[in-house]
């Protein structure tokens, strides 16, 4: 238990600042860890500062006696022609004394990675998810010039050859012999109103890194029959895979209808080439209890087996975001067996922020929500979804008052060998997808400003228009 962390990453306040020109190059993001002690949350305070606007963490295993954590730290600069997007900086840290054990060469070292998304460490290899290219990079961790890019894999979809595709998770099959990958496709991620498309979860075989499998679009008509549009999570657990998805474009006001939740079973083998796959319940199916239907984000197990899904929406002004962590009994996650759920309102100064819920080895669950982090226990005997413990603000973590905008959240072990209660293989130990990380959420926050903008003119305009009207009636 005492090895146990998560690792926080949080970015000052101009984080949240979509079209202001404050440049992501510059110092405003730290890294810090959280202790789970029992009754309360220990904060061990900064332990990498003067990191990019733009830092995340993910912890993985690289087959030796230390675990290791990839600090990633995404830069891009404004100027008036548009964003750039800098080289990133890539450091390999110790997980038990953070000091930096490699630095990557960018980007000569992982020429397939501009925006890391997720990663895992299995056999050997670190897999690397970039979300803007569409890629997962092999890197090597051994060897006389360790965490060097091997080979590539970029995903296609010959559905909708006019649209682009983002790389959003990434997990594994339990013996580490498959790697599963989740991609996003959409018309236009930055300007207009989004249209996404089906969601695809792609295998790939680890000895040969090709696509054995991936997830089929069923029907042009029926896209019920489809994977959930705008995913955010794949969650490993048991023998399946789980995919909470959005929908579509996050709503504002209403959740998005078609938000749900997939399980896909890779032992369903009748199409050779085809992940099967079915829907466990939509958000729509929750409103005879909840009162309405939130979108589904993120989920994840608890040593029980007990699932926890987390689910929310934003109000109309994209400043508060209402949620709810909702627990469901091993084995059986639908809307019939709902034990309880957790009730959190979010308010958010500016837009954008990471949600994310994670279950560690004691049947705790950490809930990551925009500025705070909560810590509760699993209370199946009082009939309660959970009991709350503790909370935390981001700034309570880093420091100071002003840098209080979660960027990064990621459950850890420090020591594979010392800390064996906690199963290092489980899913939730690896970095899950937040609902809006790096430049994908930057861009979101930015097209949700110029949004509320251009209807901010229009209104402007009318009433420009309708002085002007009564000028000239005059």
């Amino acid at each position: 238990m005492a090895g146990t962390r998560l690792a926080v990453t949080t970015v000052d306040q101009t984080y949240g600042w979509g079209t202001k020109a404050n440049n992501y190059e510059e110092r405003l993001g730290r890294a810090g860890v959280l202790r789970d002690e029992i009754t309360a949350i220990g904060v061990e305070g900064n332990k990498v500062i003067d990191t990019s606007g733009d830092t995340r963490n993910y912890w993985f295993n690289d087959g030796s006696t230390d675990n290791k954590i990839l600090l990633f730290q995404s830069r891009y600069r404004r100027e008036i022609s548009g964003t750039i997007t800098l080289s990133p900086v890539i450091k390999i840290h110790d997980a038990k004394t953070w000091t930096v054990s490699h630095t990557v060469n960018q980007p000569a070292d992982w020429p397939s990675i501009k925006n890391v998304n997720n990663a895992v460490g299995v056999g050997g290899y670190l897999y690397a998810i970039d979300f803007d290219n569409a890629k997962i990079a092999k890197i090597t961790m051994t060897g006389s010039s360790p965490y060097v890019e091997t080979a590539a894999y970029t995903f296609t979809n010959p559905s909708y050859p006019a649209d682009k595709s983002y790389g959003v998770a990434l997990s594994t099959n339990a013996a580490g012999t498959k790697l599963y990958g989740l991609f996003i496709t959409v018309d236009d991620l930055w300007t207009g109103p989004s249209n996404y498309k089906e969601s695809t979860v792609v295998e790939l075989d680890l000895v040969t890194f090709t696509e054995t499998r991936r997830t089929k679009r069923v029907s042009t008509v029926d896209y019920n029959l489809n994977l959930g549009r705008n995913a955010f999570t794949l969650e490993w657990h048991g023998s399946k895979l789980y995919v909470c998805s959005i929908g579509g474009k996050q709503g504002g006001g209403t959740p998005n209808p078609n938000s749900k939740l997939d399980i896909i079973d890779p032992a369903n083998t009748a199409d050779p080439t085809g992940l099967a796959f079915t829907t466990a319940f939509t958000a729509a199916d929750l409103t005879p209890i909840l009162g309405e239907g939130p979108e589904l984000r993120d989920i994840t197990f608890t040593n029980d087996g007990n699932a926890y899904v987390l689910a929310g929406y934003y109000f109309a002004n994209y400043t508060t975001f209402k949620g709810y962590v909702l627990q469901f009994p091993a084995g059986n996650v639908a809307p019939d067996y709902l034990t309880g759920s957790y009730f959190f309102p979010t308010s958010l100064p500016n837009q954008g922020s990471v949600f994310a819920v994670l279950a560690n080895d004691r049947n705790r669950i950490w809930l990551a929500r925009g500025m705070y982090i909560d810590l509760c226990a699993q209370d199946v005997t009082s009939g309660e979804a959970l009991t709350h413990i503790q909370t935390k603000a981001a700034y309570e973590i880093n420091g100071p008052a002003n840098t209080y905008y979660l960027n990064s959240v990621t459950l850890y072990g420090e020591d594979p060998v010392t800390d064996t209660a906690m199963p290092l293989t489980k899913s939730g130990y690896q970095a899950p997808a937040f609902a809006s990380t790096s430049v994908r959420a930057l861009f979101e926050r930015e097209k949700l400003i110029h949004e509320e903008e251009q209807k901010h003119q229009a209104i402007r305009a009318r009433i420009v228009a309708g002085k002007k009207n009564t000028v000239n009636n005059k």
